[in-house]
Parts: C-alpha cells; sequence; structure tokens
C-alpha cells in the first residue's frame, strides 16, 4: 500500500519538464497524464519545458490498469494457495 501511494502521488513530484529524461518519466505517471488530459488549451510551443501529448496520456491511462493485473495475475499464480 505504502509503495503505491508513494509511485503514484510522490514520485511524480521529484521529476520536472526541463529536462528531456525526466520529462519522459513524469509523463509516464497518472497524474501528469491526468494534468495534460484535464487542460483545456494547447501548451505553448515557445515553452522550456516538455509537454505530454494527448495521445501518449490515454496511452498511460491504458497501460497502467493492464500492467497492474498482468502483475496481479504474475503473483497470484506464484503463490500457494
Amino acid at each position: 500500500m505504502l509503495t503505491s501511494v508513494f509511485t503514484l502521488l510522490m514520485l511524480p513530484t521529484m521529476f520536472s519538464e526541463s529536462n528531456r529524461w525526466s520529462a519522459d518519466v513524469r509523463h509516464t505517471m497518472v497524474s501528469a497524464a491526468w494534468a495534460r488530459l484535464a487542460q483545456t488549451w494547447e501548451p505553448d510551443p515557445g515553452s522550456l519545458g516538455y509537454t505530454a501529448t494527448l495521445s501518449g496520456s490515454w496511452t498511460v491511462y491504458a497501460l497502467w490498469p493492464l500492467v497492474a493485473v498482468g502483475l496481479a495475475v504474475v503473483v497470484v499464480r506464484q503463490r500457494d494457495v
């Protein structure tokens, strides 16, 4: 539980959009994807940061549940129940 809270809430704040690698990591987080999808204006092309794309944000929302289900299946098969 603590790991998931840290991953979803605290980890995205450690990455900025000023460096390309840091922006790429940040854009894979759910909170950054939500912020981009909730944004009602287009990002400024002349800004210094790297902004997420709409299709990339939707991809993040599609992949996080798939990864969670995949991990759950692997863990359940590994356990002696």
